[in-house]
């Protein structure tokens, strides 16, 4: 037997027309539809196909047992369906559960209502394979006509599938057969069902600009920001905040949206998503607090979390909060968050795989350090800020003494070692602002902003004291020789500065290895750090400097 949407399409075509829409929409179309029977208090036949569910809220137990008292209710369910339980619990007082017998039935979602003066349907099938994914063509009319159709249909299949009902079924029919709508009635349910279209308009459009976002930015800040902004909007909302975690060396990034922009509660909602994300490492459910479920003197708000997961990996959480503390949230507004989640879950996967893919291009893989491309870049970007800004520049060229000796006697595997253990040497030493790079082999190069000559040079001679006081297994203690150069005193271009720094470096090699020589443009001795002494003794150095 074909389905009640079915029918009514091939018999009534030209005055119904389907509209597509996502199936938590036509769960809440459904409720409208409810609502006018409820608010109304209208004494209606009511008749309801729902989808199978083997656990529904106690919302929805409610709502059915409201519905069917002191009324005729009749329900179209799966024998699995959690709506048998109450049925039993309510005996004569409940709604007459009518098992679905036919597995094309299982799926559909419809509702008639037939009273003196008023009539209504609506009518779905679920899951359709020509239907889009996540949506699903529904019709809907209050035509008394068209109710009479749906009411004859249901007579047949009840007398067919249910033949013990078909008695009580047909006599609740023909006590309730429709003769005129109510304008009143009709512009209600009507005027919400407007509404909530415009809503999931809205809705459909805040998801896309997301995703346009996402497809568009690889900024991950840009994308965050746009991300609460259009759920706060479309969702009408007093502030919604998206928390991303970190990994063990990066903090989490959290960002807001306040429907009230004089309203900056930035430490209330840290702290709420702290607790939310402990949750969710225990339980990847959707946190969902409506305002019936809290009590007169709980200060909290309806609020709902949903997390960030990413192939069972929790990244963070979404959540927003209303200002009415009325506000019941539904299903097709919990299922904005947790779209909203997925796509942001994925984009800071994204995010993360290319920022990795960035550092690789742009680092040594054995040291960590910058690699020469991105070295010449940042001396660039520095030196033209240096320009503008007038400040100084230092550049710090060095290279590791008898490298090769090191290899050859020791082998690849402590050379390798030698040049990691350099590189922590540039960590310990540096400031945030110097960028170290592996210019080459066992050559490194050190920009230094804002450092003065004196301040370059006391630098250079700490790591030179450190790293000789490294000891490699089968070679011995490691030294180096730097050369530095200062912009604009020994240069005023980013060729020029290296060619001065590498052309120290050179001189300390070959003025005997282990120390720092200046660039010769200033070829002041003071300037030049000695030889340290057979006995292994370093000349002093000042305890500060000027940078």
């Amino acid at each position: 037997m074909h389905s009640l949407y079915d029918m009514l399409l091939a018999q009534h075509g030209r005055q119904l027309v389907p509209v597509r829409c996502a199936y938590s929409t036509v769960t809440q179309l459904h409720r409208y539809f409810e609502e006018v029977v409820l608010e109304n208090n209208l004494n209606a036949l009511v008749i309801e196909s729902l989808p199978l569910s083997s656990k529904r809220s106690v919302r929805s137990k409610v709502r059915i047992r409201d519905l069917a008292r002191g009324r005729r209710a009749f329900f179209f369910v799966h024998q699995a369906d959690a709506v048998t339980d109450l049925a039993s619990s309510l005996g004569s007082a409940g709604p007459i559960i009518l098992p679905q017998t036919i597995d094309a039935h299982v799926n559909e979602h419809f509702i008639v209502i037939a009273d003196a003066r008023f009539s209504a349907l609506l009518a779905t099938v679920r899951g359709r394979a020509d239907a889009r994914v996540g949506a699903d063509e529904v019709i809907w009319t209050f035509e008394p006509d068209i109710v009479y159709s749906a009411l004859e249909y249901l007579m047949g299949r009840v007398g067919a599938e249910h033949p013990y009902h078909a008695a009580v079924f047909g006599s609740a029919v023909r006590t309730s057969m429709p003769t005129a709508t109510s304008l009143q009635l009709t512009i209600s349910v009507t005027t919400k069902v407007a509404h909530l279209l415009q809503e999931q308009a809205g809705r459909e459009i805040a998801v896309n600009r997301i995703a346009t976002a996402i497809r568009e930015s690889l900024e991950l800040g840009v994308i965050l920001q746009k991300t609460v902004d259009e759920v706060g909007v479309a969702l009408n909302v007093a502030n919604c905040a998206l928390r991303v975690e970190g990994n063990s060396s990066e903090q989490a990034l959290t960002y807001f949206y306040f429907d009230d922009p004089a309203e900056k509660a930035t430490e209330r909602l840290s702290q709420n998503l702290d607790r939310h994300c402990l949750h969710f490492a225990e339980r990847q459910e959707v946190i969902v607090v409506d305002g019936d479920d809290l009590a007169q003197a709980d200060p909290q708000l309806p609020h709902a979390v949903v997390p960030l997961v990413f192939h069972e990996r929790l990244m963070g959480a979404l959540q927003v909060t209303s200002a009415d503390p009325t506000r019941v949230w539904h299903e097709n507004e919990i299922l904005l968050l947790r779209t909203v989640a997925d796509q942001v879950a994925v984009a800071v996967n994204h995010a993360a795989l290319f920022a990795q893919i960035q550092q690789q291009a742009l680092t040594d893989a054995l040291t960590g350090c910058y690699n020469r491309r991105s070295f010449e870049m940042q001396l660039d970007k520095d030196i033209q800020m240096a320009k503008r800004a007038n400040h100084p520049l230092s550049l710090i060229m060095l290279d590791l003494d008898r490298f090769k000796h090191l290899n050859d006697t020791a082998g690849h595997d402590a050379g390798d070692e030698a040049l990691r253990l350099l590189a922590n040497c540039f960590r310990q030493e540096l400031r945030g602002a110097d960028s170290a790079a592996r210019f080459g082999g066992d050559e490194f190069a050190l920009i230094l902003p804002q450092a003065q000559t004196e301040g370059a040079m006391q630098v250079a001679e700490r790591l030179r004291q450190r790293i000789e006081k490294i000891t490699i297994p089968g070679f011995g203690n490691l030294t180096t020789s730097i050369g530095i150069a200062t912009f604009p005193q020994h240069a005023n271009s980013r060729a020029d500065l290296f060619r001065a720094a590498d052309n120290a470096l050179y001189a300390a090699k070959r003025a005997g290895r282990n120390r720092v020589v200046l660039s010769e443009a200033v070829a002041d001795p003071s300037h030049q750090t000695a030889l340290p002494a057979d006995d292994g003794s370093t000349p002093d150095v000042a305890s500060e400097h000027v940078m």
